[in-house]
């Protein structure tokens, strides 16, 4: 599953985004991101963990926030409809400019026996 499905890109088979390292600025009409006054990216729509809207935030090898053209990592936040934090995905960029993904493992809450 490729997330987020843009109009610039062919879906390939893995669970991948090819948002980060994309040249395409998030203005353009296909982009399927919006880019917010802080540096944030965000998505809406339907997330792969069932949310309806999601957060991108793009970071290079020394942790700082850039622009998602120059980005070599990302960290997904999947919302609710009411903002509540669903799961959070990691990513890198490979060679070939598609970042892989990992889950957080949210789809089990914790509790504190989990915990011990």
């Amino acid at each position: 599953m490729k997330f987020p499905v843009c109009e610039y890109a062919e879906s390939e088979a893995g669970f991948y985004s090819q948002c980060a390292s994309c040249p395409i600025d998030s203005s353009s009409s296909g982009c399927a991101l919006d880019e917010l006054e802080d540096g944030t990216y965000q998505f809406e729509g339907i997330t792969p963990h069932g949310g309806v809207r999601a957060l991108f935030y793009f970071r290079d090898n020394e942790g700082n926030r850039v622009k998602k053209r120059d980005a070599l990592h990302v960290e997904i936040h999947e919302l609710d409809d009411i903002g509540h934090l669903i799961t959070i995905l990691y990513g890198m960029v490979d060679p070939e400019g598609m970042i892989y993904l990992k889950s957080s493992g949210s789809e089990k809450a914790h509790n504190q026996e989990d915990i011990q």
